[in-house]
């Protein structure tokens, strides 16, 4: 170790300094000059300190644990090596936050007039050290609010360390991580061995002055999928699309409030996939299933999508390891294994995804088992575990320090469920402040099954509650899980097929013995759901992919429902629909968006904004007063059959086109206030469009329209919308800058308005197809409108056919830099949000994703082997 450590001391500084930096960026305004410092000579304060030799950071002690609660619009600060990606994700997270970025060592050269390996070599490394902590004092100090500081560590002696450990009390200071390969790729000036030796010994003193930690996965393939087969290349920033969505995320997370019920609102909520079961928290939703899966089996080429098909939450299970007697602390290598399994699972689900640690067996691994949990938090999970039988202080610490994370007390006991100790425990987890609790018990006996539910049926008396996740454990207590409404515990399928079963599940005695499948199963199996019947209804229904993609799900999931198609002239016919007691809802198309409106009793805040509405839910129970139940509600009576009473509208267009947008966009042309995007159509779709151009913060927006008088309605509508008070919730980034604007541009020969910029964002919301007598469009964009010189994205909302004259004009017109998207992919993202409203459930989006693909042919009946093969082998890449 005396080696490691002496190597590290002649690389640490070098390493840290002498790397070129990323300029400090506002996408609001200009960058700050700052006064250069005398070149001549070091300060009198720096010159007084030369003596004390100061070459690479010795660690702080780690203060008490962090509160992690902080003001709207605190800074955020990243901090790591060089190499991990840290001006990349800054960048990505000032897009989407509307925040500058400063970086620590930029402002060092602006204010010295020096880079700081030149500094440290004409003025010495203690002056070099001094004048890092000035700057990196005076820089959390000016940047307190509304800013990502980028810091590369070269100032973390003791007293940096100081001043980012008391910075940390207030704001949100991430560790960035990456895996050594991809550091030495980018670093490309030191040894592995030297870079492996640096990483071990700054990562302790990174994290004592951090108090969150993101893993950057490194990112080599692009999502091909979002470009047509038959386009030459494929963007290179598209493999930073799903580094983007896991960052932003894991912002969301940190830094966005939650309301009273759970969902998570704020700028950077903003940038999730707006899919209607994030409006519900998954612990009060009924019959949820959440996958076990060990550390262990989390490599890097497991399929964490096939793990966790079909659940509701994805839990990661972790048994404390041995620790070094002395340093009492979780070992670095440990810590990183953790952390990179967790942003993988991030990465590849949008599940909540639960942390949990096995309980110490004895009191030699209590410590260990304290000090995962303590990791954990750092990750920012949704929900965390923490062991009822600990010692309450260190619940009440895990409490104070667990941020967002929602945290369930857990506790797995041979005790009777008739045993009082049961009723304590729960009180206690109220007491302590936990959020959910979880009990389970080892089943010996089929009456174990029985005795539970007397249990449950006590704490549904008490008055005061939280979810309770309850059942026996092993093969005698499946039924009980079967039963268990919140997060019920379940086993991948692989597991169940495969040779280790019995030792896999007889290994974890708190887990149940039920797969996904079979806990769906029993569900419908004992009559508790019901088989449900789903529809299309349109005038052109008969063409729709989406029957074969809801049924590929319904089967994939073992849910016993059927989607079929209702091809009609008129919306009387829908009253024979609702007449039926199995009927489930119906996805709406052309041309009754708009007419539906006048059938449904209400509508959500979404469709209400569009003025269309393109799915239609039943309700089968009203409140008392007659009014529909809430959000959480309308799911909770999802899957059972009855009278119906009135119709809920929705809208899934918009999130489908919202999440399009986000895929297809460079960094170049993330969203700021200046952006402009160009809508074409103004039908129900056109609605949709302008809507999530809204939700994604364009604050410019252009219609083009065959029928002039029919743009002018859709800009009135809107224009009403965004001047309305009520639409501040419903439009959250409204209230930041001037409100929206919106054009109609009359005829293709007009010129683009001088006073906007060129389009970055072009919706074609028109058929690609013969309609009833109206010939194919066979639109194209006027060159006069397409000068951006960063491109774009341009999405054609169809999908009958493919290579549109729009299409092909962007393929081969423009500079290659603009993104082209359709509606096959557009349709399976509006899709996984129907599927969530008609089920409850999240979609296997995946399944759905590759039957869309599969069932496709153009108009002529004909399908496109090559481009479906190079899309489902994209699917594995979708950002």
């Amino acid at each position: 170790m005396a080696s490691v450590a002496v190597a590290t001391k002649r690389t640490f500084s070098t390493m840290m300094g002498d790397m070129p930096q990323t300029q400090a960026w506002s996408p609001q305004e200009p960058r700050p000059t700052r006064p250069r410092a005398s070149t001549h000579a070091p300060d009198s304060a720096i010159s007084s300190a030369m003596s004390t030799p100061r070459t690479t950071p010795t660690p702080m002690p780690l203060l008490a644990e962090w509160r992690r609660i902080f003001e709207p619009n605190s800074s955020v600060v990243l901090v790591g090596i060089r190499g991990t990606g840290k001006s990349t994700l800054a960048i990505m997270a000032s897009m989407a936050c509307q925040r500058r970025v400063v970086d620590v060592e930029q402002q060092f050269q602006e204010a010295t007039g020096f880079s700081t390996a030149k500094y440290r070599k004409q003025f010495g490394a203690s002056n070099h050290n001094l004048r890092q902590e000035e700057l990196l004092r005076i820089t959390l100090q000016t940047h307190d609010k509304g800013a990502i500081i980028v810091c590369n560590g070269g100032s973390l002696e003791k007293s940096g360390q100081a001043l980012l450990q008391e910075f940390a009390q207030s704001h949100p200071v991430i560790h960035i991580m990456r895996d050594i390969g991809s550091v030495h790729g980018y670093l490309k000036v030191l040894q592995l061995s030297k870079l492996q030796d640096i990483v071990a010994f700054t990562a302790p003193i990174f994290r004592r002055c951090s108090n969150y930690e993101f893993y950057n996965i490194s990112e080599t393939k692009a999502a091909v999928s979002v470009v047509p087969a038959n386009q030459p290349s494929v963007p290179a920033f598209l493999t930073l699309k799903r580094a983007e969505r896991t960052f932003l995320k894991f912002l969301s997370m940190i830094t966005s409030p939650t309301d009273e019920q759970g969902a998570r609102r704020g700028v950077t909520a903003n940038f999730e996939p707006a899919f209607p079961l994030s409006e519900v928290p998954v612990e009060l939703r009924k019959y949820t299933c959440a996958v076990q899966v060990p550390l262990a089996d989390l490599t890097e080429d497991v399929d964490i999508e096939e793990l966790e098909f079909g659940c509701d939450a994805f839990e990661v299970v972790v048994e404390p390891v041995e620790m070094d007697a002395h340093s009492q602390h979780l070992p670095s290598e440990r810590a990183e294994h953790i952390s990179s399994a967790m942003s993988r699972v991030r990465r590849s689900t949008i599940v909540p995804v639960i942390y949990h640690v096995t309980p110490a067996k004895d009191q030699s691994h209590a410590v260990s088992y304290f000090e995962h949990v303590r990791h954990g938090l750092r990750i920012a999970p949704d929900f965390a575990t923490v062991d009822l039988s600990s010692d309450e202080e260190f619940v009440r610490e895990m409490t104070a320090s667990r941020g967002s994370t929602k945290l369930i007390g857990h506790l797995h006991a041979p005790l009777d469920w008739y045993d009082p100790f049961w009723m304590e425990k729960y009180d206690t987890a109220m007491r302590l402040g936990c959020n959910v609790v979880r009990f389970t018990r080892p089943a010996q006996f089929q009456d174990d099954n029985a005795a539970i539910q007397t249990f449950r049926n006590k704490i549904r008396e008490k008055a005061d509650t939280i979810p309770l996740i309850c059942f026996n454990t092993g093969r005698a207590g499946r039924r009980s899980a079967c039963f268990n409404q919140v997060l019920t515990s379940v086993i991948p399928e692989s597991v169940r097929e495969g040779p280790t079963f019995a030792a896999r599940v007889q290994g974890n005695p708190e887990t149940s013995w039920l797969t996904v499948k079979e806990a769906t199963h029993i569900l419908y199996a004992s009559f508790t759901y019901d088989p449900m019947r789903f529809y299309i209804i349109g005038a052109s229904a008969g063409y729709s992919l989406s029957p074969a993609m809801h049924n590929a799900a319904y089967k994939a999931c073992g849910m016993p429902h059927n989607f079929t198609t209702y091809q009609t002239s008129t919306l009387n016919t829908l009253q024979e629909l609702v007449q039926d007691t199995d009927f489930g809802g119906t996805a709406v198309s052309q041309p009754f968006k708009l007419e539906v409106i006048s059938l449904v009793h209400s509508m959500s805040r979404h469709a209400r904004a569009i003025g269309a509405v393109n799915t239609l839910i039943p309700v089968r129970h009203l409140n008392k007063d007659g009014s529909i139940p809430t959000d959480l509600e309308l799911f909770q009576e999802r899957n059972q059959a009855g009278p119906i009473k009135a119709l809920y509208g929705d809208n899934t267009d918009w999130i489908g086109i919202k999440s399009c947008i986000r895929r297809g966009l460079s960094p170049a042309n993330a969203v700021r206030p200046t952006t402009c995007g160009l809508v074409v159509g103004s039908g129900g779709m056109g609605r949709a469009a302008v809507y999530a151009m809204l939700q994604v913060g364009v604050k410019n927006i252009v219609i083009f329209n065959r029928t002039y008088a029919n743009a002018e309605k859709l800009v009135a509508h809107f224009g009403r919308l965004v001047s309305s008070s009520s639409s501040t919730g419903l439009l959250p980034l409204a209230s930041q800058g001037p409100r929206p604007t919106f054009r109609v541009i009359e005829s293709r020969e007009d010129a683009w308005p001088t006073d906007l910029r060129p389009p970055t964002i072009v919706l074609s919301c028109i058929p690609t197809h013969p309609v009833g007598d109206s010939p194919e469009p066979s639109f194209t964009l006027p060159t006069q409108w397409m000068h951006s010189p960063t491109g774009g994205v341009v999405i054609e909302l169809a999908y009958r056919t493919l290579n549109t004259p729009l299409m092909k004009q962007i393929r081969e017109e423009t500079s290659g830099a603009w993104v082209c998207l359709d509606g096959l992919d557009l349709l399976p993202e509006q899709g996984f949000a129907q599927f969530e409203m008609f089920t409850g459930k999240r979609a296997p989006r995946r399944i759905m994703r590759e039957e869309v693909l599969r069932s496709w042919t153009d108009e002529r009946g004909q399908s496109d082997p090559a481009m479906v093969q190079t899309r489902l082998d994209a699917i594995d890449q979708e950002p």
